[in-house]
């Protein structure tokens, strides 16, 4: 007979595995390279690479053009990239006369995608087109940049100064820095 207030005891084993696993985010940069250059990052504006448009004494009717190729560095993640910004920077000028507004004024610029760098020439009509130089041109669409340097896209940019420019562009000056921003997908 047992006592009041005995208890049983049963033996339970337990045992565990365990499973860890490291984990690290991945990364998405651009790289550009334009005619007679090297891939280069371009992040900052100051470092923006320089289109070689020839574009020095411009006339009415004449039109300039230049490619940019822009890809994902070695080790990024795919993505796409579209033009989403420009800024204008203009030479001091006379205050009485601006040449440097009405030049800029009277510049439109056509950019786009390209299938090749030998498609972009002055007399292309692809892409689209902005009225004024310091303006967005509307229905751009985003190109797609492949992962690990791969899928390059090919901007062409052709800026024109129309025949019907105004007298008082003559000897403006005017610098536009474009802007291509990339997204990871």
């Amino acid at each position: 007979m047992l006592g009041i207030g005995a208890t049983a005891t049963l033996a339970a084993w337990t045992d565990q595995e365990n499973a860890k696993a490291t984990l690290t985010a991945g990364t998405f940069a651009l790289e550009s390279l334009v005619s007679g250059g090297s891939w280069t990052d371009t992040t900052a504006p100051a470092a923006a690479a320089v289109l070689p448009l020839a574009a020095t004494g411009m006339m009415p009717g004449t039109s300039k053009a230049a490619w940019i190729q822009i890809r994902t560095k070695a080790g990024s993640g795919a993505g796409t990239v579209n033009l989403t910004g420009v800024t204008l920077a203009t030479t001091p000028a006379d205050p009485t006369v601006d040449p440097n507004k009405s030049f800029s004024d009277a510049l439109t610029v056509r950019i786009g995608t390209v299938a090749t760098t030998g498609d972009c020439v002055p007399s292309w009509t692809g892409g689209s087109l902005a009225t004024k130089v310091g303006t967005l041109p509307t229905g751009l669409t985003p190109a797609t940049v492949g992962a690990n340097s791969t899928l390059v896209a090919i901007y062409c940019v052709v800026v024109t100064l129309p025949t019907n420019a105004a007298n008082a562009a003559q000897g403006g000056s005017v610098t536009p820095t474009w802007a291509f921003t990339g997204t990871s997908s």
